[in-house]
């Protein structure tokens, strides 16, 4: 059996309504609370190998919970590219944009950006390669999008309907692989 742990960064340094995807942003001053409140949820669970986004947002959080493993960072564990999007207010871009690409983002990309199926892709070539590795216990710090692909393999979620699903900064979820066909998925931070 392994165990997934994946936990989403915390709150990120940016202002309400920017457009962010791969823009390298610092935490918020929140982050120590924040800590506090994971540490208590992951008291109890020891991995023995930790991955992590190498944004800062992540890699910050990684390298705070896991100061004795070893992080191994992996772009594919970034979030989804916005291309030219990435920095502006999500207002200041074209409406005609946003509503080309809004009901169509699992296969078009924002300009010079990504699409979700892009996004899932590089996704499952981590998970390829991470179900390929003697560890038991791996962390995952990582963000929403990548965390939604790995939500709509296990809980056999729609790409369309998976934005239906909040998840919080700093969220937990625990991922138990028992078999290839039975595996369970805690929530244990929302």
């Amino acid at each position: 059996m392994k165990e997934l742990i994946i936990i989403r960064h915390t709150t990120p340094d940016v202002e309400n309504g920017i457009c962010y995807g791969q823009l390298d942003l610092d935490v918020s001053s929140s982050f120590k609370n924040e800590i506090n409140d994971i540490n208590k949820v992951l008291d109890s669970l020891k991995p023995e190998f930790a991955y992590s986004s190498p944004l800062q947002r992540c890699a910050k959080l990684a390298n705070v919970l896991y100061p004795n493993l070893e992080i191994k960072l992996d772009n594919r564990l970034t979030e989804l590219n916005f291309g030219d999007w990435e920095g502006n207010f999500w207002k200041d871009i074209p409406k005609d944009h946003i509503d080309e690409w809004a009901p169509n983002f699992i296969s078009q990309s924002p300009p010079n950006g990504e699409s979700f199926s892009e996004l899932i892709k590089r996704v499952e070539l981590f998970e390829k390669d991470l179900l390929s590795l003697n560890h038991k216990k791996i962390a995952i710090v990582t963000h929403s999008g990548v965390i939604r692909a790995f939500l709509m393999k296990y809980l056999g979620i729609p790409a369309v309907s998976i934005f239906n699903l909040h998840l919080n900064y700093a969220c937990i979820i625990k991922i138990e692989l028992k078999s290839d066909e039975y595996h369970q998925v805690q929530f244990l931070k929302g």
